[in-house]
């Protein structure tokens, strides 16, 4: 008799209990000022965040989609304190969890709601401003819900989403959203004035009988973005490449360049030392010499060319004359996948 008494108390105390727990809808979340998210994982996060929060009853999704295909109702774009009231209503639920992302500049703001549907009112909302990077919406919002809800957010996830002026992270700066053009460079190089002449002189005279003074070239170019803030990065690139294959020649080159890059529109511009390693005699270039290294400044301007998922880096270079005659330009590209990883890092 008591087991029995014991158990129907238990099932009563239960049966209170689920009717103190107010229920609560995730119907829609207004994202048409931020195209770069993806609105209905952001309700399905905050549904599942909602479920494993105590305190609230979560109506399921797919009663939702019952309820609108039974009565014709349309849940979604009601954002307004009338269309809530109504809608809630007829879901017989005590409150609606709504919110807003909206691009403001480089930032983007985040709300989230709370409805409470007898009232007709919001009864709590919470909002932050995060940096503008594609991939983060769910976090975005998940971070938001929990300052609305009173849980205490990690202060470093906190400040790396939404301090744009920080060192790059792969929360507010993502491969995806940072240009990477690491990658095989192949290209030509000329060269003019006094040593166009020496090259285009047979061997025994101390040329090289290149009758045209152009060069290929093959490589490989390495980099670091070392600082990333807003649409700009800065970075550390390495380019070691091999120079006169076609008229029979072995120059090896090394390359060291400091730039700047824009995330948006592809531009860049870098300089920096270059090495050379080739023949020289008497301080200048001679097929008759030995092999001495050879340094220089060169400047460098490019565009990187996106098309789906790849890139195509293009550069121009130019190298000034120290003898005041003889100097040196080209143009190299190169390719790789947006999602690729760079290997300096």
């Amino acid at each position: 008799m008591k087991t029995k008494l014991s158990i129907l108390l238990v099932a009563l105390a239960t049966s209170l209990f689920a009717q103190n727990v107010p229920s609560v809808a995730v119907l829609d979340f207004d994202t048409r000022g931020y195209d770069e998210v993806e609105r209905h994982q952001i309700i399905q996060k905050l549904t599942l965040e909602m479920i494993n929060m105590s305190g609230y009853e979560v109506i399921d999704n797919y009663d939702v989609e019952y309820i609108s295909q039974r009565d014709d109702i349309d849940f979604t774009g009601c954002f307004s304190r009338i269309c809530l009231k109504e809608l809630g209503d007829k879901l017989d639920v005590d409150f609606i969890l709504t919110g807003s992302m909206n691009l403001l500049g480089e930032k983007v703001s985040t709300t989230v709601r709370l409805f409470d549907v007898k009232k007709g009112s919001f009864v709590n909302s919470a909002n932050r401003n995060y940096v503008d990077v594609p991939k983060n919406d769910l976090l975005m919002a998940e971070l938001t819900l929990n300052d609305m809800m009173g849980i205490e957010n990690d202060a470093e996830l906190v400040r790396r989403v939404t301090i744009a002026n920080d060192y790059e992270n792969i929360l507010n700066n993502p491969f995806d959203r940072t240009i990477v053009a690491e990658g095989p460079r192949m290209g030509f190089g000329f060269v003019r004035g006094k040593n166009a002449e020496i090259l285009a002189k047979p061997y025994e005279e101390g040329g090289f009988d290149m009758q045209i003074p152009l060069m290929s070239q093959f490589g490989y170019q390495f980099e670091k973005a070392y600082i990333t803030t807003g649409n700009w990065q800065a970075l550390a690139e390495l380019i070691p490449l091999i120079s006169g294959l076609e008229s029979n020649r072995f120059v090896p080159n090394l390359t060291l360049l400091n730039g700047l890059r824009n995330n948006n529109t592809g531009w860049e511009f870098a300089f920096g030392p270059t090495i050379d390693f080739t023949r020289t005699l008497d301080g200048q270039l001679d097929s008759r010499g030995d092999i001495a290294i050879s340094t220089a400044l060169v400047f460098s301007v490019g565009k990187t060319i996106k098309s789906g998922e790849m890139n195509f880096p293009v550069n121009a270079y130019f190298i000034p004359p120290k003898d005041g005659t003889s100097y040196r330009f080209g143009i190299s590209m190169g390719w790789n996948a947006s999602g690729k990883k760079r290997l300096l890092d």
